[in-house]
């Protein structure tokens, strides 16, 4: 399929959301509407510092991005909320808090997280609860923030009508203690902080109404017996393919799939190769479609795993075609009624995100896998046949599909001539998780441009917030602490220099966040109605904060400098010192920053050239200071 023209008005307000707003946004959409082609627009256009992940390898690979896992280096395993003793947990389940507190991440990795503005989690719905507490805990612990994620904006991407999540049956019998399914949706971090739910609806695999209503109607737990009947009149027990080549089976496990394959490829006469596939760098995640072995013979009917990025596009993901030679090493690929072509081989790569010295975050390939885009084709699996489309299938829904996938492998196919039922479908295989009815209520695309402006102003707020952040002066003292020269020292001056920082960074980061609350609460009451009292409280804690950072730790460190190094060890101290003191000042300048973003009351026509005009500062290069205002009492907080 082309999405190329690809237009949609609610398409244009999910890169608003993103662009302009800070809020928690789940992207859903049936198979072909183009939740794909969204993701992609997302990471060529958006200018917010970001990340994709994904559950598995194979989505990992699609969305270009990294595992979970990996991104946040977390053990295999499942992970339980509660404040259970560890001697409680049975064997494969480890306790969040405990993740958290034995986290041991490099600083470069925390240097990411703190840096990072947007993470995006795609193929959602095969995504743990317990997983998504896990990632939230996280970024609330490294960011030292009680924002939902660390104050991270989420984009969730995925169909809950899909592949559901994995879980264990004793890890679940365990879990369920604490949550109500194992949905994604039924983590405590967005029980407690609902997402915006947007939906795309316009589909671009299928094209025929007829099938889309169905479609539709088996999704909405809705279908009725003529839908169901004209659904059954594609069955056919006996069908044996007359064409060229034959429909693809979509069967429900690996087992049987492969044993299709290797049966057909069995039955061809002539010799048998193998290519093997070639591994570069660091590439963990080999749990790709394509195969590390591929074995072929002429005849072998075979799909492509990949899309054809050349100019002259000839294949697409999930296109059919046979493998009519191999000579001298070439393979040479025919289709019906199109033109043989010569196969070439493609590949993979796997990714890491780092932050440059310019603290912008940036991916890069650490490792890559080489091999032919194709696979056997006579079967695949519902997992294995995730984004791809089908002209034509075969699929015995009777025989071994669980609740709810035969969607699935039904929204694979393009027509409802392209498909064949080896077994008749009833209302019972079709029925969806109740869980999943429940939670799906996306919002009206009339109501979310109103949307878009409440959540344009909760970001300017955000904005200006972010100023009021002690988190680098507190991971500087950090750093000095931990510093081997320092605790090999141990000075006594030194560590009660440092203690009474520490002390000071907490209690200011701790009033802080008190005094953040109450002007997101501000907001929550009247919006931008009341703009004056919003910027007098900004002016309040400028004041106020610039005051207790100058006194508590600026003017201490300054004492301390004055002091002539006595030894090497005297200077390599100090040095780090100068740093921090740097940092100190830094924050002055950037409280100073603060006081003059709302001095100007906005209206909504102002919101997008405000926002703009941020993006081109930064919380790290304050541009100079202006006067302070009047003193006031922390009472006005």
């Amino acid at each position: 399929m082309s999405n190329g023209s690809f237009s949609n008005t609610v398409f244009d307000k999910v890169l608003s959301f993103i662009a302009y707003t800070n809020q928690h946004i789940f992207l859903t959409g049936k198979a072909g509407t183009g939740k794909t082609t969204l993701l992609k627009k997302i990471t060529e256009s958006s200018t917010k510092k970001m990340a994709v992940v994904a559950p598995t390898g194979v989505a990992a690979m699609n969305a270009k991005g990294t595992t979970i896992n990996s991104f946040f280096q977390l053990p295999p395993g499942s992970f339980f909320p509660g404040d259970l003793q560890l001697e409680n947990l049975q064997a494969g389940i480890l306790s969040i808090s405990a993740v958290v507190s034995d986290m041991s991440y490099s600083r470069e990795k925390i240097s990411l997280f703190n840096e990072l503005e947007l993470l995006v989690i795609d193929e959602i719905s095969m995504v743990r609860c317990d997983l998504l507490d896990v990632i939230d805990a996280i970024l609330r612990a490294v960011r030292k923030s009680d924002l939902p994620f660390g104050g991270v904006q989420m984009l969730l991407i995925g169909d809950l009508y899909q592949l559901p999540p994995v879980t264990k049956r004793e890890d679940w019998a365990f879990l369920n203690r604490a949550y109500a399914s194992p949905y994604f949706f039924d983590a405590h971090v967005v029980r407690r902080n609902p997402l915006l739910q947007i939906e795309l609806t316009k589909v671009f695999r299928q094209t025929e109404p007829e099938f889309i209503n169905i479609l539709n109607d088996i999704r909405n737990n809705q279908i009725d017996q003529n839908s169901l009947e004209i659904l059954n009149r594609r069955y056919d027990p006996l069908f044996n393919p007359s064409g060229e080549l034959s429909p693809i089976i979509i069967t429900s496990h690996n087992a049987e799939a492969n044993a299709v394959n290797t049966e057909k490829l069995h039955e061809l006469p002539g010799e048998e190769y193998s290519f093997e596939g070639e591994v570069s760098g660091d590439f963990r995640d080999l749990g790709l479609q394509a195969e590390q072995t591929l074995k072929l013979k002429e005849g072998a009917q075979i799909m492509f795993i990949k899309n054809d990025t050349g100019d002259d596009r000839k294949f697409y993901n999930g296109k059919i075609g046979k493998v009519k030679s191999i000579t001298a090493g070439e393979i040479l690929i025919s289709f019906p009624q199109e033109e043989d072509m010569v196969l070439e081989k493609s590949s993979w790569q796997s990714f890491e995100y780092k932050t440059d010295p310019e603290q912008v975050i940036v991916q890069q390939q650490v490792g890559e896998f080489s091999q032919y885009p194709i696979k056997l084709a006579w079967a695949v699996t519902i997992h294995k046949s995730q984004g791809l489309t089908f002209d034509n299938a075969i699929i015995d829904a009777g025989k071994s599909f669980v609740s709810g996938q035969v969607y699935v492998a039904l929204s694979r196919v393009r027509t409802l001539n392209g498909l064949v039922l080896k077994s008749k479908i009833t209302t019972e295989s079709l029925r969806s998780n109740p869980e999943v009815i429940r939670y799906m209520a996306p919002a009206k695309e009339e109501d979310l441009d109103q949307i878009l402006i409440s959540q344009q102003e909760s970001f300017i707020l955000q904005k200006v917030l972010a100023y009021f952040s002690f988190q680098k002066l507190s991971a500087g003292l950090e750093s000095i602490s931990s510093n081997p020269e320092v605790i090999k020292s141990n000075i006594t001056e030194i560590n009660l220099l440092l203690g009474q920082l520490r002390k000071s960074v907490h209690e200011l980061t701790t009033l802080s966040s008190r005094f953040q609350s109450q002007l997101r609460q501000l907001l929550k009451q009247n919006g931008f109605k009341d703009q004056p009292a919003i910027q007098s409280r900004v002016l309040s804690a400028v004041t106020y904060f610039s005051k207790e950072v100058s006194t508590l730790m600026l003017q201490p460190m300054i004492k301390y400098l004055r002091i002539k190094p006595q030894n090497k060890i005297h200077q390599q101290i100090h040095h780090l010192f100068q740093k921090q003191r740097q940092l100190t000042e830094n924050q002055l300048a950037l409280l100073q920053i603060a006081a003059g973003l709302l001095d100007k009351p906005l209206d909504q026509k102002d919101y997008l050239e405000w926002l703009d005009q941020q993006k081109n500062k930064t919380a790290h290069q304050p541009s100079g200071s202006s006067g302070g205002p009047q003193a006031v009492t922390l009472q006005l907080f």
